[in-house]
């Protein structure tokens, strides 16, 4: 039988607020939404799963968010250490463990939980590193500064590859090691003033240093075994977004990560936001209603939903007349029924997830709210390209784009404009009434030529690549067929 395992995570404010700071995420919501899915995806698998944090942590995760952590521990309203060492405070939680345990980074998702040979290893760490100039950068950086240092650590981050394990999961049931783990790096701070204020040697280079790299060193030197959640060595620079952030892959994964620059990618922010809407719709709803200075539709009752600041031009404004009545139509759009329809489009990663000959049994439709304008082909070219532009500029270099989507949402300005190729105009048309992935991929066989027709893959993924954007966007939802059907 399994046992109540503690899983542990750490929050530290630095006394900022959670509302305000992105945290270096993309924006302060992006930010509540990864620590939101993390916990909830714990709590699937555990029973215990404790949040050591500040009194600011508190007010947020514990009071306003209601995440369902089993307890939450004001721990480090009174630490004094620098910003950039937000390694530290982890390794304080990793100290106070009187028991077995794993501590999980809040930018880390456990769809299921582990295995029992990872749960009753001696040491846990997510995977082993494979060291490269990225690491050999920072280690160097490390030298150059001449801190006093155990002679085996010095000797290891003198090597060519440079001991290190990602702890992004870390943890075990030796906890003689892990405390000798832990005051060892506490002595290497002190002894170097690393958290004194005032102090030079300030560096984000050293979370890595006394965090990952001294616990691989140690552990090396002692003899010590570490088992890994992942099976496999992961160079420092090699957490590519396929491989660690595809919330596509959400049911398909051990463990996903959003190291660095992950983190500011606007894409993941809107796929994270619909896979928490999908899976968590009441925590989705708490945090966006956070943030009403940026979501219009959550200011007030009836929202105003102005148009964009266009320059005068005749040729489009017929387009801007017809925005003008969507926006009046919209207005009388409630909150709920956005949210309602809005989790309904979010559900489509259980679609793409699915293998081919169950995607043919999904039934499609477009959202109900969606209108179509199409850009006038006597339009002059300049006029067209600059209402392109201002909608999306990522889309308007494609040669086929003639078609301009407008559907209302929830977020931002309470509507959103949208480009569409040929074959995403065909493909909602189709939609007006809903139908099987099969039945559609048969009628769209006419949209292409008879020799690109021949090679059915070739269909499959030309199709695909246009549904995703479509489900992406919002203009369309997959459902699986019920049973009656």
């Amino acid at each position: 039988m399994r046992t109540n395992l503690k899983i542990t995570q750490t929050f530290w404010t630095a006394n900022k607020s959670l509302l305000e700071h992105s945290f270096w995420w993309y924006n302060p919501e992006c930010h509540l939404m990864s620590w939101a899915l993390s916990c909830l995806s714990l709590r699937e698998n555990y029973d215990n799963v404790v949040l050591y944090t500040d009194s600011n942590g508190y007010k947020v995760f514990g009071e306003l968010l209601k995440l369902p952590y089993s307890d939450i521990i004001v721990q480090y309203d009174k630490l004094r250490c620098p910003d950039s060492h937000w390694a530290y405070p982890k390794m304080l939680t990793y100290s106070l463990q009187k028991e077995p345990f794993i501590h999980v980074d809040g930018d880390v998702y456990l769809p299921y939980r582990l295995d029992d040979s990872i749960e009753s290893a001696g040491l846990i760490a997510q995977n082993k590193e494979r060291s490269g100039k990225h690491y050999r950068g920072m280690m160097n950086d490390i030298l150059r500064r001449n801190l006093k240092l155990p002679g085996f650590l010095k000797a290891a981050i003198e090597r060519d590859s440079i001991p290190s394990y990602n702890a992004g999961v870390l943890g075990g049931n030796d906890l003689d090691f892990i405390q000798e783990y832990c005051q060892t790096a506490f002595r290497l701070i002190e002894d170097n003033r690393l958290n004194e204020l005032t102090c030079a040697n300030i560096n984000v280079n050293n979370n890595v240093f006394f965090e990952q790299v001294l616990f691989a060193a140690l552990a090396e030197e002692r003899g010590k075994t570490v088992t890994t959640v992942l099976d496999r060595t992961v160079r420092d620079d090699g957490y590519s977004y396929g491989c660690f952030c595809n919330l596509y892959m959400f049911e398909r994964t051990k463990l996903m990560h959003i190291i660095g620059g992950h983190k500011r990618n606007l894409r993941f922010y809107e796929l994270l936001a619909k896979t928490l809407l999908d899976r968590y719709p009441e925590y989705y709803k708490r945090i966006i209603e956070l943030f009403p200075q940026n979501h219009k539709r959550l200011q007030s009752d009836v929202p105003r939903l102005d148009l964009p600041d266009l320059s005068v031009q005749m040729c489009i404004a017929r387009y801007q007349d017809y925005l003008c009545d969507l926006l009046a139509r919209w207005k009388r759009l409630g909150k709920e029924e956005l949210y309602v329809l809005e989790k309904k489009l979010s559900a489509y990663p259980h679609f793409m997830n699915a293998d081919v000959d169950e995607q043919q049994t999904f039934v499609l439709g477009r959202n109900p709210h969606l209108s179509m304008f199409e850009i006038p082909k006597h339009w002059p070219r300049k006029a067209a390209d600059l209402l392109k532009e201002r909608i999306n500029a990522k889309r308007a270099h494609c040669p086929d784009v003639s078609d301009i989507v407008c559907i209302p949402c929830l977020q931002g300005d309470g509507y959103k404009e949208l480009l569409i190729s040929d074959l995403c105009y065909n493909i909602l048309v189709l939609l007006e009434q809903e139908r099987t992935f099969g039945e559609l991929q048969e009628k769209l066989s006419s949209c292409f030529t008879s020799d690109v027709a021949k090679d059915k893959g070739c269909v499959y993924r030309m199709i695909m690549t246009e549904l995703e954007y479509l489900f992406y966007s919002g203009q369309i939802y997959a459902r699986k067929q019920l049973v009656e059907e």
